[in-house]
């Protein structure tokens, strides 16, 4: 399938490791001019690298302006940043501060992003942000990052539904092979998992072809990617 991505500039917050420099990778091998954002230092890459946080207006601003100044202005705009926050613990045990982290960079960061990232996309502009399977399904100990992707989805159809000719959808995968999972499961989790796990690359897949002209009917959506474990009624047959 050709995604029609060759040439047009690309976004990708979080770019530094996991999703969203899967994604980097992916649209610089579709011949994209990419601009990597993160708060840390990126990977040298082919693309132009940019360090900001997402949770600092400010710095948000610098950067995109920085982005459109030498592109000439965006197409699509990927919002991978993210942070899991205190996996495993009762939200009786959660700091204030802790709630706040997550928050700020998976809700606010991807608001300040999109605020300032749209005036530079075209009528035919994409966005496409990253939540989760988390949005819809819950496990114990991680209430402030499953209601902070179910705020990501509800950011996905608000923005389709006021932006006139810009494209916005999300992916929701289920456990990601990532530093952060890793980190937060451990190693043999998902090394010896016995429940699917998806690799970087294959989200950035899905990524790519809801930012591609190909898939211009599709808007306001959040994509599941769990290999179907979410729609199993719980129904004993």
């Amino acid at each position: 399938m050709r995604l029609e991505l060759a040439g047009r500039a690309v976004l990708v917050t979080g770019a530094a490791s996991g999703i969203g420099l899967a994604c980097a990778r992916a649209f610089l091998a579709e011949g994209a001019r990419v601009a990597m954002l993160d708060r840390v230092p990126v990977p040298v890459l082919d693309g132009l690298v940019v360090q900001a946080d997402v949770t600092d207006e400010s710095q948000v601003v610098d950067a995109i302006a920085s982005v459109v100044a030498r592109f000439g202005g965006l197409d699509v705009v990927v919002g991978c940043a993210g942070v899991s926050g205190p996996v495993g613990t009762p939200l009786v045990e959660t700091s204030a501060a802790d709630i706040a982290k997550v928050l700020a960079v998976n809700v606010t960061g991807q608001l300040l992003v999109a605020k300032h990232a749209v005036p530079h996309l075209p009528v035919g502009g994409s966005i496409v942000l990253l939540a989760s399977d988390s949005a819809f399904v819950s496990a114990p100990g991680m209430v402030p990052y499953c209601a902070s992707k179910g705020a990501v989805v509800a950011l996905t159809s608000a923005l389709a539904v006021e932006l006139d000719g810009i494209r916005v959808n999300c992916v929701c995968p289920s456990i990601v092979d990532t530093p952060m999972a890793r980190a937060d499961l451990g190693d043999h989790v998902i090394d010896e998992a016995d429940f699917p796990v998806l690799a970087a690359d294959e989200v950035a897949a899905h990524v790519l072809y809801l930012a591609s002209p190909v898939s211009r009917s599709i808007n306001g959506q959040a994509v599941l990617a769990d290999f179907g474990v979410s729609a199993r009624s719980g129904f004993p047959a």
